[in-house]
């Protein structure tokens, strides 16, 4: 799946997955990469991601390690034991899976999406917006207030 993300400013972040193969891009099982105008970023679920900068795409920045998707459970669950911060903030993982959904959410009903920002809501369409949660067995769901 590749989705473009264009920006008011006239940016363009274009998000390309290809969790389902049997190989990843340049070594990476999980096939995430991102394409910028000055280069690009793979990574994976576990943690690891490189940097390739120009049409060269020589090596930038870069890891290899244990820092993915268990680490961040475990900190996770760490956090609400000790009632502690996790190490990511709740609002940069809100930002980021957001874009993620949002793709999903365009690839599923087969058409751009309009999203307000300050709103977080879907311009004029309702199926799509109506994506953007889901209905709650109770009696677990979602506080009115806080």
């Amino acid at each position: 799946m590749t989705v473009a993300y264009h920006y008011d400013e006239g940016k363009v972040l274009l998000y390309e997955d290809r969790g389902w193969t049997p190989y990843g891009p340049y070594g990476f099982d999980s096939g995430n990469a991102f394409y910028g105008t000055e280069g690009m970023m793979v990574f994976s679920r576990r943690g690891y991601f490189q940097v390739y900068m120009g049409r060269n795409r020589e090596k930038g920045p870069g890891m290899r390690g244990d820092t993915g998707h268990p680490r961040h459970l475990f900190n996770f669950l760490d956090c609400v034991r000790s009632r502690k911060q996790t190490v990511a903030p709740a609002e940069v993982a809100h930002l980021s899976c957001g874009l993620v959904h949002l793709g999903e959410i365009a690839y599923r009903v087969g058409r751009v999406l309009n999203f307000d920002a300050a709103s977080e809501t879907i311009q004029g369409d309702a199926e799509a917006n109506q994506r953007l949660t889901k209905q709650y067995r109770s009696p677990w769901g979602m506080p009115t207030t806080l």
